[in-house]
């Protein structure tokens, strides 16, 4: 069994055939699945989705580059707070490939995501785009909350930093990719209770189906034979260890899914 601990169910590229995408991933031994927000525009389509299937859970949050596209923090608290089926806030972080939000604005909205995932008692989803730095790691444990570092690309340094500051990191298609041999060195580094898998569908389609389709959950099997290759442990072995670190770190999901 596997989850794929990152996703985004709410694009209409998935979404318009959502049946079918969630069967077919569990044909390929993908049971459960966290479809990660991004703005205001797409957050209650993404919780309905959580609402109608059992073995979806969501996460609530305003990413960097959607700051442009407007959010009230009250209203998303409101939404929030105690819903069953939302475990997480995110994806939420800083972006700096893409500048088109300037840097103080996004710090504002960070540390305003920050606050909130603070007062409703969730962890993290964080994007974290060349952005990793002395001032991101003073802010988190600023706020001293657990975090995922969803679809890592950064340095052995950083992922060591991350670890030790006891953050999970989380790789997606992008480490099946050719160019990647320094991430899958990172693959290889992260310990045994840190470790998430995602698709970051409908993006980063890995191989062997990068050129033939978009992403879709049930592609994590793919992330995870890399992954699991690298590691040079059993498939079985990836499944077990990712589950429960994924129910570590968002136990609602725990109780959502109804997992013994």
């Amino acid at each position: 069994m596997f989850i794929d601990s990152h996703c985004h169910l709410f694009y209409d590229r998935i979404y318009e055939r959502l049946d079918e995408v969630l069967e077919t991933a569990k044909s390929m031994g993908v049971d459960y699945f966290l479809s990660a927000g991004v703005n205001s525009q797409t957050m209650r389509r993404n919780i309905e989705i959580a609402e109608k299937y059992n073995n979806v859970v969501c996460a609530v949050g305003i990413h960097p580059c959607e700051y442009k596209n407007g959010y009230n923090v009250e209203e998303m608290k409101k939404l929030v707070k105690d819903h069953p089926r939302i475990v997480a806030i995110g994806e939420v972080g800083l972006e700096y490939f893409y500048d088109d939000t300037p840097r103080d604005l996004q710090w504002k909205l960070f540390e305003e995501m920050l606050q909130l995932a603070k007062d409703v008692n969730l962890p993290l989803i964080l994007h974290l785009r060349e952005s990793l730095n002395d001032d991101l790691f003073n802010i988190l444990k600023h706020f001293d909350l657990p975090a995922v570092f969803h679809c890592f690309t950064d340095t052995l340094e950083s992922a060591k930093r991350a670890v030790n500051d006891g953050y999970y990191i989380s790789f997606s298609g992008i480490v099946t990719f050719k160019k990647s041999e320094n991430l899958r060195e990172v693959a290889k580094y992260v310990p045994d209770d840190r470790l998430l898998i995602e698709t970051d569908a409908p993006y980063l389609t890995p191989e062997p189906k990068r050129k033939v389709r978009i992403n879709e959950p049930g592609f994590v099997k793919y992330v995870a034979e890399c992954v699991a290759g690298q590691r040079t442990c059993s498939i079985e072995h990836l499944s077990e260890i990712t589950t429960n670190n994924f129910l570590n770190l968002f136990p609602k999901a725990k109780e959502a899914f109804d997992i013994n």
